[in-house]
């Protein structure tokens, strides 16, 4: 019941700073969704999502650091953790600077593919993966020593600063390219708030007998990249596809009409993504004392769909009065949200899954999530007469690899159930 309890705490915790920082997130998006009128919108929403998935490598290095900076925190060596942390930046840097070269000398074929005339938003959108990739390492190591708070704050402040930064910019007629710029300028100010709670931690480094030039196992910690690298993107794509096919294959005006469907849906993540934050440490810190750890799964696994239920109970029962948020013209399409927001639910429940699989480091779920990709992709290449027939096709997809992932998670705890089942002790 302890454990229960700090899941809800933290999660509570992450919550609050996530329906903060999402508030001002959804005042953003609505208010570019205004500014920019559907046109402009649906360009840099299509941006933003390519530039989800360049970054990926940003999710991967966040799960790496909060697996390792977990493991060390939990046996309390303070030292070890200010020398991963020193490590892992200086790779990052590197790493950093050469997929910003890479994208930049990108850029006009990008532009091209989006139909984009302007080539300055696309070069300004690049700029924010140097910040974007640095903090991950220093969120991984905030979440994996479980400094949920400050977590939960420097979360909710950078989305303050990008929408204070964004009204101004736009409104001063920068356009798409100052939509942009704020999202560059509230990750580079968060990315040096960041330091100091990390500074808090490391005080703690002169109690710590570990030795000063604590050497870590770099084939282990690589090994581990790989997959978690993978399975960071097969997320974001599976995150942003809907919104980059529909940019593709439909209109500007119908991409930009889906794309505020899309982000009203996604609230769910907002709701339950702090679960998953909390989960991911927790699950890893019992795994390194040998303590059991499906309780923690189970709940974060309730918490999960509850939190999904809630926020598609409320785009059925309105989902006109819901998108009408954002303007009237953006009104004819809301019989979509419900639909979106039901794929976005299972897409909740995959997260879970993929994170809990990755602090066990069990990675045989890629194949299935790469098969479901590869499938959903093919689909909707063959059948997109519409937007609703992608809408379906989506949540078919999404619903099979949750199912799939499930049914290999009993599969492989098939020996704890049995106990579980006889009334015996899991360990």
């Amino acid at each position: 019941m302890h454990e229960t309890k700090k899941l809800f705490s933290n999660s509570f915790i992450i919550f609050v700073g996530t329906i903060i920082g999402g508030l001002f997130s959804f005042a953003f998006s609505v208010l570019m969704g205004r500014y920019l009128g559907p046109r402009d919108y649906g360009e840099m929403t299509a941006l933003m999502s390519l530039l989800m998935i360049i970054s990926v490598a940003a999710g991967a290095i966040l799960t790496v650091t909060m697996k390792y900076s977990s493991e060390l925190y939990a046996g309390e060596k303070f030292r070890a953790l200010k020398r991963l942390f020193s490590v892992f930046s200086r790779w990052v840097y590197l790493i950093a600077l050469a997929i910003l070269i890479i994208c930049l000398i990108l850029t006009k074929p990008i532009a091209n593919y989006f139909s984009i005339s302007n080539l300055l938003p696309v070069f300004i959108s690049f700029l924010s993966l140097f910040f974007g990739l640095t903090i991950a390492v220093n969120k991984g190591i905030l979440q994996g020593s479980q400094r949920f708070a400050a977590v939960s704050f420097i979360g909710a402040l950078e989305m303050a600063l990008r929408l204070a930064l964004g009204i101004i910019l736009v409104k001063i007629g920068f356009a798409v390219s100052g939509a942009l710029s704020a999202v560059v300028l509230a990750t580079a100010i968060s990315y040096f708030i960041t330091f100091v709670p990390i500074n808090t931690i490391f005080r703690r480094a002169g109690r710590d007998l570990t030795a000063k030039n604590f050497k870590f196992d770099r084939r282990e910690i690589l090994n581990y990249s790989q997959p978690a690298l993978i399975a960071t993107v097969l997320l974001i794509i599976a995150q942003t596809l809907d919104i980059i096919l529909i940019k593709h294959y439909f209109s500007p005006t119908d991409a930009g009409v889906y794309s505020a469907i899309s982000t009203l849906a996604k609230i769910v993540l907002y709701i339950t993504g702090p679960v998953v934050t909390v989960m991911f440490p927790m699950i890893s810190e019992k795994k390194t004392k040998g303590i059991k750890h499906y309780p923690i799964f189970f709940y974060s696994l309730l918490f999960v769909v509850l939190g999904s239920l809630l926020v598609l109970g409320a785009d059925m029962i309105a989902p006109a009065k819901i998108i009408s948020i954002y303007g009237k013209q953006y009104v004819g399409q809301y019989q979509l949200l419900p639909l979106v927001a039901l794929g976005m639910l299972f897409y909740s429940l995959i997260n879970l899954l993929v994170n809990y699989y990755l602090v066990i480091k069990d990675f045989k779920f890629i194949w299935l999530f790469v098969a479901d990709l590869l499938i959903m992709i093919g689909a909707i290449h063959f059948w997109h007469s519409s937007i609703l027939t992608v809408v379906h096709i989506i949540i078919a997809s999404f619903g099979l690899l949750f199912v799939a992932m499930m049914l290999y998670y009993l599969f492989s705890k098939k020996s704890q159930i049995k106990l579980f089942l006889r009334g015996e002790q899991i360990t």
